[in-house]
């Protein structure tokens, strides 16, 4: 006997995504509609239960029109007899008598929110009894929380929902409402299957060639660094094991990229390459590197691609202070010359690296002036 399981967690909705400028209401939009993709695909899929392992929220009190987004797609799954399974993460807890799972009612919905498990949620499935285990992590209530979530002695599957975080990951300064655990120790737990939820990046964590767990990462990129396609888990989970297909649900790509400025050193040159790249659909943060003859631009640059991206943020990381064309600047009898060579005393004497990019800001910025404003 095996279930079908969809696998969500750090959906965020509500999020304020100011950090998109301009397009930060139509990306909160956005996430509003990769929530109802997955709403949708759970139905196409055909799953038994949808789990959302904590952080459907990203905060505690969320504006009435997202919380009524969600009470309808739920409904839309309760009412096919799709059981939906969620906890309560960090962003959205229940520590608040304000939490919007304490405002708000969700019919059908399964919401795990005592602090341990006391005893897991035991549902039919298919003839099948699966029993849930699941908490909502209170500082002063939760200190045994994860052994909580140990296998009972009941027979049909088992399955745990836990928003934590893997020991040992060189990208998180751990925190107490993290919840740290080892591979080791969800494998004790003897479950068939955990969903995690807390990590951004879509990652599975294995035992002795045996999924005990998956991380689905978020279903859409909340910033720089959630770069590329963003998935939800279709899961079937049996006894002691677990088979995860990866599915694409983001609505826009979130993405970095490098771009050699040197290569294009015609006027239209790195207009035309950065054209190139663009998409209605991206959102971009794009590192102009290499050596320039001329300083960039940049903000003429982003205006005149206007259009081409959801989103272009560029950032000039090139140097002006190795060219060419500065070294035979620095010799010209004006202010110009003057300048530069001003910029390049204050550099041999500079104690710090700090300092020497100061002088090559310093340098890229007051060219840029002379170059716009014609300057000599």
């Amino acid at each position: 006997m095996t279930i079908r399981i969809l696998h969500t967690a750090d959906l965020h909705l509500g999020a304020p995504l100011k950090n998109f400028g301009d397009l930060a209401w139509e990306r909160r939009r956005d996430f509003l509609k990769t929530f109802d993709r997955i709403i949708t695909l759970a139905i196409k899929r055909e799953v038994d239960c949808l789990l959302v392992a904590g952080d459907l929220f990203d905060a505690t009190q969320v504006d009435a029109e997202t919380v009524g987004r969600v009470q309808d797609g739920f409904e839309r799954l309760v009412g096919r007899g799709i059981r939906v399974i969620l906890i309560p993460g960090t962003h959205d807890n229940v520590v608040s008598a304000e939490s919007v799972y304490n405002r708000y009612p969700f019919a059908g919905v399964h919401i795990l929110k005592d602090p341990v498990v006391t005893e897991p949620l035991a549902l039919e499935i298919r003839g099948t009894t699966v029993s849930f285990y699941g908490f909502a992590f209170r500082s002063d209530r939760s200190r045994e929380a994860l052994e909580s979530m140990r296998r009972r002695d009941a027979g049909g599957l088992h399955v745990g929902l836990l928003h934590g975080s893997l020991k040992g990951s060189p990208e998180w300064e751990m925190r107490k409402k993290d919840i740290p655990f080892t591979v080791a120790e969800l494998a004790a737990l003897e479950l068939d299957y955990v969903a995690l939820g807390h990590y951004h990046s879509v990652g599975c964590l294995e035992e002795q060639g045996r999924v005990v767990a998956c991380y689905p990462g978020s279903p859409e990129g909340k910033k720089f660094g959630e770069n590329g396609e963003r998935h939800v888990l279709i899961v079937e989970v049996g006894e002691g094991v677990a088979t995860v297909e990866k599915v694409p649900v983001q609505t826009r790509i979130v993405d970095e990229r490098v771009v050699d400025a040197s290569l294009f050193p015609e006027p239209d040159a790195l207009e035309g390459e950065l054209a190139r790249l663009a998409s209605s659909d991206l959102i971009a943060r794009v590192r102009l590197v290499g050596t320039v003859e001329d300083p960039l631009d940049t903000a003429n640059l982003v205006g005149r691609l206007q259009g081409k991206y959801a989103w272009l943020e560029l950032v000039d990381e090139t140097d002006l202070y190795n060219s060419d064309h500065v070294k035979r600047m620095e010799r010209e009898d004006s202010i110009r010359g003057l300048f530069i060579r001003k910029v390049h005393e204050r550099f041999g004497k500079a104690e710090s690296e700090t300092e020497r990019e100061l002088c090559r800001e310093a340098l890229k910025l007051v060219m840029g002036r002379f170059v716009r404003g014609g300057g000599n």
